[in-house]
């Protein structure tokens, strides 16, 4: 673990750990709660379900897209660009009024965030050596996954203090961290892998 933190691999661990803390707290946080949410703005159980259910269908094109994207753009650029959207997005769904902006920014935020799981799952194993790539992956996962378990607790006191728009104002601030963090990674398509 020591080694992560030498002065060869100390960037790629801290903007690695950025990258995973600030997609896993907006995803757990923002996922988790959108049922619920949708419920304290107005909308009948039946509807929040039915809307989040089409939100959710969103992710399986973000996967694709994304996957494809790795190979075309690089993995920085293409995670870089989900985060980006991810962020503009969970604003947008923060900031919505009616049930065509709710799904508009439902569907952007869910398709953009999952695209970006795809790309940080790729970059994240190829940027660590061999020796270390095991530790650092897992690292990186592990610091991200206090997050998952942080935001679920905090949506409801943030809800009652700052209201959705401020919840999901929150979890773009996150995905902006994202963004900061995968900036600083290296690209690393087309280049063989450290052993």
């Amino acid at each position: 673990m020591r080694e992560l933190f030498a002065p060869a691999l100390r960037r790629r661990t801290i903007a690695l750990w950025l990258t995973w803390f600030g997609v896993n707290f907006a995803y757990y946080g923002a996922f988790t709660w959108i049922p619920t949410l949708l419920v304290a703005d107005g909308f009948s159980m039946v509807r929040s379900f039915g809307y989040t259910l089409v939100i959710t269908l969103a992710q399986l094109p973000g996967y694709a897209v994304s996957a494809w994207l790795i190979e075309v753009w690089g993995r920085r650029a293409v995670l870089v660009t989900f985060l980006a959207g991810s962020a503009a997005s969970a604003v947008g769904f923060g900031l919505a009024g009616s049930v065509p902006q709710i799904l508009t920014a439902g569907v952007l935020l869910s398709f953009f965030n999952l695209g970006a799981w795809g790309a940080l799952y790729a970059v994240t194993p190829e940027s660590y050596p061999t020796r270390v790539r095991a530790t650092g992956a897992g690292s990186a996962t592990a610091f991200g996954r206090l997050a998952s378990i942080l935001a679920p607790l905090l949506v409801l006191p943030l809800h009652a203090s700052i209201g959705t728009g401020g919840v999901f104002t929150t979890f773009a601030a996150a995905f902006a961290l994202a963004v900061v963090g995968a900036s600083l990674l290296t690209e690393l398509k087309g280049r063989r892998l450290e052993e």
